[in-house]
């Protein structure tokens, strides 16, 4: 019998799933922790307490204008304690605390729907710090750069400014202006967030020792940072081997319907990574917005004489049918490595070499894959890794594809998972086979959950999923500002989502759920905190 976790546990390992919570959810997850505690000094209850207190310690950094937060905050800051430099960052805070709460300013954020004219017409009329600040980050998550630049540079003049400099140096950090970051981390008090941005600078630049130094400083000031501990311990493993993508056969397979501009993108950000001599095949899956000889043409043209295979299918077979279709080729057959790309995506030069090396440092993994990031000017968390959150009888209930869209360097690490993203996959296949893993259910045509449902098979056969976020693959398909779905398209995948809990007992899936979470569990505790910390 395996010991019921405890609040602790879960929200423990929420936290080290989550890198930070939202500010909403972090409030929740302290109010789980503190419920039903009594006056105690046994560990456990300080443990839970210190916690929450951390949690709320994020959130207010993340969200210094939410009153809320703030006061929960000072009420617990005298059982928990603080660092000397939390304590200088909480008194430099304005004395005069916003008049909304974040139940009244978020209703009117939420009105705009997908308006940011509509948005910045409210914060024109408006000058509440929150629902200003609440408005910054929704331009922040739209990719709204212009607006997002205007709005944060009027903000950082009024009394909250200082406070929220450090996040919106990220910001300016996402949108490719260094200059501007450095900028603002200089206009306000040192916190977490400004420490960790420090240290990404100094790792640009090279220098792995001053990001150490930066880090650990930013754990003195905030000690709840698990990524932090993911992160220093990369700090000490080997760069990939390049030579890696030369010493392995390696067949690259990727298809496409009716987005000729994207897979021409993808097709050249593939040919500009470090991938060898690896094998190129495309399958054209009954396009008909072009014609056959036009993407013959344009392909070999971008190719300019490394050798692309193109197979011209006459009608659209679907997504699971198109990958079966390519694992079926020889030139899998021949391969140790089968990378299936979607036609959408836009690689890092080492992506290659930094999958094989997971497969070295995890002997179980059978599939590989990586951050997904939004397109756009500034980039966001599309997509990360994936659990269990509720299994039950024909009951399949997941974990958030993005916990948190501001990209701040807590995914940025490795680590086991149930499934990764699919657009940018790399599988072992000596294991596949000697696994006898099925193929992709083409049930599931023409998309939707065929990806993830393949992973889950993956962890039932007795192999395992590895995230890789070291590898930063831009997704041409914005979540951040996609279109609403019609009622057939939700239809569709719920529809394929109710096939896949059909496929699985109930103890199968509480298996499944036992066996990744205990490997994540492993990775954290033996490597992680064993030799990271």
């Amino acid at each position: 019998m395996h010991p019921q976790p405890t609040i602790l546990d879960h929200i423990s390992w929420l936290h080290r799933f989550q890198g930070y919570f939202d500010p909403g959810h972090a409030v929740w997850a302290a109010q789980k922790l503190l419920d039903g505690l009594e006056p105690s000094q046994d560990p456990q209850s300080a443990a839970r307490i210190d916690l929450a207190a951390g949690l709320l310690r994020q959130a207010l950094v993340l969200n210094p204008c939410d009153p809320n937060v703030r006061d929960l905050l000072g009420q617990l800051l005298p059982m928990a304690g603080s660092s000397p430099d939390l304590q200088a960052w909480f008194d430099a805070l304005p004395r005069n605390v916003s008049g909304l709460t974040m139940e009244q300013a978020h209703p009117l954020i939420e009105q705009c729907g997908d308006d940011p004219a509509r948005l910045e017409q409210i914060l024109t009329n408006s000058g509440e710090p929150l629902l200003q600040f609440l408005g910054l980050t929704k331009f922040w998550q739209w990719g709204e750069k212009e607006r997002f630049e205007r709005w944060a540079e009027r903000f950082i003049q009024k009394p909250y400014g200082p406070a929220t400099a450090p996040l919106l140096a990220w910001a300016a950090w996402k949108s490719g202006n260094e200059d501007r970051a450095r900028e603002l981390l200089n206009q306000g008090p040192e916190s977490f967030l400004s420490l960790n941005l420090r240290a990404e600078l100094a790792l640009r630049e090279g220098e792995a020792d001053t990001a150490r130094v930066h880090w650990l400083r930013s754990l003195a000031w905030e000690p709840h940072q698990p990524h932090l501990r993911y992160r220093l311990w990369e700090l000490d493993q080997p760069s990939p081997d390049m030579a890696l993508v030369d010493k392995n056969k390696v067949h690259i397979g990727f298809y496409t319907f009716n987005k000729l501009e994207t897979t021409l993108r993808t097709l050249e950000s593939l040919l500009a990574s470090n991938i060898g001599p690896s094998q190129i095949t495309l399958l054209n899956n009954g396009s008909t917005a072009f014609t056959p000889e036009e993407l013959d043409g344009t392909v070999q043209a971008m190719a300019q004489g490394r050798p692309v295979t193109i197979i011209h299918l006459p009608v659209n077979i679907g997504a699971p049918a198109a990958r079966n279709w390519l694992f079926t080729l020889p030139e899998t057959k021949e391969a140790d490595y089968l990378a299936y790309l979607d036609d959408d995506v836009l690689l890092p030069r080492n992506w290659l070499a930094c999958y094989l090396q997971d497969f070295q440092l995890f002997p179980k993994a059978v599939v590989v894959g990586p951050k997904g990031v939004n397109p756009g000017a500034t980039r966001t968390v599309q997509y990360v890794y994936r659990f269990f959150q509720e299994t039950g009888n024909k009951t399949i209930r997941f974990t958030n594809n993005a916990p948190l869209f501001m990209d701040l360097g807590q995914f940025d690490s490795r680590r086991p998972c149930l499934s990764v993203m699919g657009c940018c996959h790399l599988f072992d296949l000596k294991k596949w086979e000697r696994l006898g893993l099925p193929g992709f259910d083409v049930r599931f045509s023409p998309s939707q959950v065929d990806d993830l449902e393949h992973d889950i098979q993956i962890w039932k056969a007795g192999g395992q999923a590895v995230y890789d976020g070291r590898v930063e693959v831009v997704h041409l398909q914005d979540a951040g500002r996609q279109a609403p779905k019609s009622k057939a398209s939700w239809a569709h995948v719920w529809g394929n989502h109710i096939k896949m809990e059909h496929k699985f007992t109930e103890r199968e899936l509480a298996d499944i759920d036992r066996e990744s979470r205990g490997a994540d569990q492993i990775f954290w505790q033996a490597e992680v905190m064993g030799k990271g910390s």
